[in-house]
């Protein structure tokens, strides 16, 4: 029987750099697998299906919900985000060591779901001023939308004490906050898995 697998969760708000540290870790950990989430934002240029997100139409997001497939699902900024419960178990029953991004809330559901086979690890920028700044430029010229985004920061920062680590992402010092993550990482793998559950 494979020994089950433990999903990351990177958790924190649009613009705090979880993509740009998952790839990291990705390429730091040659055994560590991104599971991407399902949503019905339409990709960005750079963006493929099934590498950053599951991108789907809104009629097939109903029908995950209408099955139960998602373990939770949001709408955020006017699209809607989701994670798939048999993705997510899929990763766990087969040995896999799985890295995720999900948003605040659903953290929390994940988290829920799979307490023993989940850390949670918030991503927060220094300072929202900063975090401002970053969706400036990734969302150019979209002002509605960073006004969205920014109302529902206070929220989501107000709930990082409620993740097991804290990782600060600042602009100018990405390799620090590579560093700090990779060593949650690192601590966590380098334990035997018994250990791990106590």
């Amino acid at each position: 029987m494979a020994e089950r697998g433990h999903l990351f969760l990177l958790i924190g708000p649009s613009g705090s750099g979880k993509t740009t540290l998952i790839q990291r870790m990705c390429e730091r950990f040659a055994d560590l697998r991104f599971v991407p989430t399902v949503t019905t934002r339409p990709p960005r240029p750079h963006e493929v299906n099934g590498r950053e997100y599951d991108f789907v139409d809104p009629t097939a997001f109903d029908a995950l919900i209408q099955t139960g497939a998602l373990l939770e699902w949001q709408e955020i900024h006017g699209n809607r985000y989701g994670t798939s419960r048999p993705r997510l178990e899929q990763a766990i029953d087969s040995g896999v060591m799985g890295i995720t991004s999900v948003d605040v809330l659903g953290g929390v559901r994940v988290r829920e779901a799979f307490p023993v086979d989940s850390t949670s690890i918030f991503i927060r920028p220094s300072s929202v001023l900063e975090l401002r700044e970053r969706l400036i430029r990734r969302l150019g010229t979209a002002p509605e939308d960073l006004d969205l985004r920014l109302a529902r920061v206070e929220m989501e920062l107000a709930q990082a004490s409620h993740s097991d680590f804290t990782v600060i992402n600042d602009n100018d010092r990405l390799a620090e906050a590579e560093d700090a993550l990779a060593s949650i990482l690192t601590r966590w793998l380098a334990e035997p898995r018994a250990a791990r559950r106590e």
